[in-house]
């Protein structure tokens, strides 16, 4: 938005720092920061987590929640408040390779799941953090640090802040201000053949164990998971995530059975006839794009989460935008939360953090769906100890050794 556009008196606002979004990353580090006494405000298009549906049949697939988003809940003393709310995660069954446990606490729910177990920690704070539901930002200048929001009453709001966090996803609004404003600030951008088409299991039962993500198929990629259901603690529903190298269309239910019989027919061991339907009839989501920022930050903007490095997924995805608030939150710690200090912060958060987000990017596309060698590299390397994947999880080796590991055993993780 062009400079102009904020000529109106700003508004005081509450706090110095203003995250837009409210996802996992937003809320993280709003908890964070009022943990240490730190005002913010946090700025969301959608409603409430709490009056919002769980999840949504078309991208409901299962999180899990591990490694380095055990850092981040541990880092804002949340992992209690998890355990009560969603199902703890043990690991995952992969056809003809056995379990992979997973021994430390970890949980698997919806995205709704994670926000409203978020929102019931940020509640011990609410009087350091001003939460506005329903509200969207229509231009940001990270030169100023001005922000401009219209709530859902249409009145519009124009304040400044000493830093504007875009937690504000793939699509982000301050990426891309401090694309169009901030000199030297670039952003490439990758596309893989990665698509992703959601069924839900309603015939599971208990032939599956809730508390594992299940590999149903590895070509086209099938991995299943719960979450906790609407008729009490331990029901549950499963959802199937359906990733292939090419967008799939189907003409009507009984080309979508003959495509599972053929592909993935375990899927139907677990899917009556109605979801059948379902599938047939559900968008298939290019999921494949990765976005590479040349900084985080720029004059009073920085970016956290998917806003600053969306990736292919490989199950990073939360834990690694969780993890990414907790260093922001640290950078300021360590640098002063003062207006003038909060540049330098998001400066040395940059430093910190790219290295980590570059290597999730860099493990990503190593990754892909239906890539045969892909496919044998992740299954060799898996039973001789060398998995980059498994490796990313880990609660203690950050993503960027994990690179540095794997680039030694080249040609092995060559592209």
């Amino acid at each position: 938005m062009e400079p102009s556009a904020f000529l109106s008196e700003p508004a005081t606002s509450p706090g110095t720092i203003a995250i837009l979004g409210a996802g996992p990353a937003g809320l993280v580090l709003a908890i964070s920061l009022a943990r240490r006494g730190l005002s913010a405000t946090v700025i969301e298009r959608d409603v409430p987590p709490d009056v919002a549906p769980r999840f949504n049949p078309d991208r409901s697939y299962t999180i899990d929640i591990s490694g380095h988003g055990l850092k981040a809940l541990r880092h804002i003393e949340a992992v209690e408040e998890f355990d009560r709310r969603i199902f703890r995660f043990k690991g995952l069954k992969i056809p003809g390779r056995g379990t992979e446990e997973w021994t430390l606490p970890g949980w698997t729910g919806s995205r709704g799941d994670i926000l409203r177990a978020l929102m019931s920690v940020l509640d011990q704070y609410k009087d350091r953090v001003a939460m506005e539901f329903e509200t969207n930002v229509e231009g940001v200048d990270p030169v100023t640090g001005s922000l401009r929001s219209r709530q859902r009453s249409g009145e519009l709001d124009i304040r400044t802040f000493g830093l504007l966090v875009g937690a504000d996803g793939a699509g982000s609004t301050v990426r891309s201000a401090l694309r169009a404003r901030i000199p030297g600030f670039t952003v490439t951008s990758k596309s893989f053949p990665n698509y992703c088409t959601m069924i839900e299991l309603d015939n599971v039962g208990d032939r599956l164990d809730k508390n594992y993500l299940h590999g149903l198929s590895t070509r086209p990629f099938c991995v299943a998971g719960a979450i906790k259901g609407d008729a009490g603690q331990e029901s549950a529903r499963w959802f199937c995530a359906i990733g292939t190298k090419e967008k799939i269309r189907f003409s009507g239910p009984e080309e979508a059975r003959r495509f599972l019989q053929t592909r993935c027919p375990r899927v139907l061991e677990f899917a009556g006839d109605e979801q059948v339907s379902a599938f047939a009839n559900r968008t298939c989501y290019h999921i494949g794009r990765s976005l590479t920022c040349s900084q985080f930050h720029g004059g009073k903007a920085v970016l956290i989460g998917d806003a600053a490095a969306p990736y292919p997924p490989i199950g990073q995805g939360v834990n690694g935008a969780m993890e990414s608030a907790m260093v922001l939150d640290q950078c300021i710690r360590d640098t002063g939360s003062s207006p003038d200090r909060l540049p330098q912060a998001a400066e040395t958060y940059t430093e910190r953090w790219k290295p980590e987000a570059d290597a999730v990017s860099w493990i990503s596309e190593r990754s892909l769906f239906e890539n045969r060698f892909h496919t044998v590299r992740a299954l060799a390397t898996s039973m001789l100890g060398l998995s980059i994947f498994e490796q990313a999880k880990s609660a203690d080796v950050p993503y960027s050794q994990v690179r540095r590991r794997a680039e030694r055993l080249w040609p092995l993780w060559a592209r």
